[in-house]
């Protein structure tokens, strides 16, 4: 196992949501909320992604920081603790954490092969959570995508258009879900994202 000594960078990033998250309920609250809404920051975010299916030693070392495997499926993720690795494309992964440690430096040093392409893009993506009964429902609005629970299982995750704009979507239990936006448009989807919930009644967290 690989030390996780990696002190955090100086400068803490600022969520694209600073100064616009009301927690409270909201929407139709004739019953229980339908839906449980919250911003998960800060993260490490890094993608990795190699020129030629991954090497033995690749997997090896990943597996040896994170102590379990990248998932190989298309449309996966594997998870284990707080970290989730998500496939996002032939020989391509996210690797999400809660931003405890420098992810993006412990990565480079235990890799050594220039043929993998390492790229921090914590700064660049933003992370909306979605949970609650009707969780699935609110999906179906923003995304043509099949979000029955026999289709769409835990750990499986999309790339789509959702409410117009382009999401990761990765089911992480039952009825949550984590979005993964460009930060530039986090703003737009989660207001988007509270209006849907509107029918359901919601609460931000």
């Amino acid at each position: 196992m690989v030390d996780q000594n990696y002190n955090l960078p100086r400068v803490r990033r600022q969520s694209a949501l600073n100064g616009q998250i009301k927690s409270g309920l909201f929407g139709n609250l004739n019953t229980e909320p339908g839906i449980f809404i919250k911003e998960n920051h800060p993260l490490s975010i890094v993608q990795l992604e190699t020129r030629e299916p991954p090497a033995k030693d690749f997997l090896k070392v990943i597996k040896n920081i994170f102590q379990f495997d990248v998932p190989l499926h298309p449309n996966t993720s594997n998870v284990s603790d707080k970290t989730r690795i998500i496939w996002t494309g032939p020989n391509r992964w996210l690797i999400v954490e809660p931003e405890t440690r420098d992810l993006t430096s412990l990565i480079k040093n235990q890799i050594k092969e220039t043929s993998v392409a390492i790229i921090d893009l914590s700064h660049a993506r933003s992370s909306i959570e979605i949970d609650g009964l009707m969780t699935r429902d609110l999906l179906l609005k923003g995304a043509a995508i099949d979000f029955h629970p026999e289709v769409f299982l835990i750990n499986h995750c999309v790339q789509t258009t959702f409410f117009n704009s382009s999401a990761l979507i990765s089911c992480l239990d039952e009825n949550r879900f984590n979005i993964l936006i460009a930060r530039g448009l986090a703003l737009d989807l989660w207001k988007k994202v509270h209006e849907a919930a509107e029918e359901f009644g919601y609460e931000v967290l």
